[in-house]
């Protein structure tokens, strides 16, 4: 019974990776770098959402990266900064 809830948490894990890295070829984005750090390494965002607390106020933005091999990146900025970092793998559905 462990070793099923192991391996399921497991295979959970490799549909997004959450760090406070990411590495884009030779360079690394950090959490804490500019957002225009990030468009450096990155280029344009495709998709771009707002970032709002739970009464409705701006926060900052959520920027979604298409990146090779079905990975998109989901860098969160806040007040001009690299907050998060996510390495999202597409699933495809048949």
């Amino acid at each position: 019974m462990r070793r099923l809830l192991v391996l399921a948490l497991l295979s959970l894990s490799l549909n997004a990776f959450a760090g406070n890295t990411l590495r884009i070829g030779q360079q690394v984005l950090s959490v804490g770098d500019t957002a225009v750090h990030a468009i450096d390494l990155l280029g344009t965002p495709a998709y771009k959402e707002p970032v709002q607390n739970k009464f409705g106020a701006y926060l900052g933005e959520r920027w979604q990266f298409r990146r090779d091999k079905g990975h998109v990146v989901v860098v969160t900025i806040i007040a001009g900064k690299v907050a998060a970092i996510e390495d999202h793998i597409e699933e495809h559905h048949g």
